[in-house]
C-alpha cells in the first residue's frame, strides 16, 4: 500500500581535498565539527564546504588542434587574480 522502497546500496564521490594548480596551496575545508555561514553546525548529513575556488574545465572539439582533449584547472581566489589581471572578464552581480 502507498509508496514501498527498499534499501540498496550506492556509493558516492564526494569532494575531499581541492588544491590549487598554480600555487598548491591546499583550499581550505569546512566539515562536521565547524559552522556555516549561517552560525548552524555541519553534520554528516552536510556535504563539506571549502573556501570558494575557481574550476576552469574545457573540453576542445573539431576544429581545434586539442581536438578531443579536456583541460582543466583549479584556482585559488589569489592566484585567479593574479592569471586574469589582464583578462576583461564580464562580472554579473547576483544581489
Amino acid at each position: 500500500m502507498g509508496l514501498e522502497f527498499k534499501i540498496i546500496q550506492s556509493e558516492r564521490k564526494e569532494l575531499d581535498k581541492v588544491t590549487c594548480d598554480r600555487c598548491h596551496a591546499e583550499i581550505k575545508k569546512h566539515s562536521e565539527g565547524s559552522w556555516n555561514p549561517c552560525g548552524e553546525p555541519y553534520s554528516v548529513y552536510h556535504e563539506p564546504h571549502f573556501d570558494d575556488f575557481f574550476v576552469l574545465d574545457k573540453s576542445w572539439c573539431y576544429f581545434s588542434s586539442k581536438d578531443t582533449e579536456t583541460h582543466r584547472a583549479v584556482l585559488c581566489e589569489p592566484c585567479y587574480d593574479i592569471v586574469f589581471n589582464d583578462v576583461k572578464i564580464a562580472i554579473t552581480n547576483y544581489m
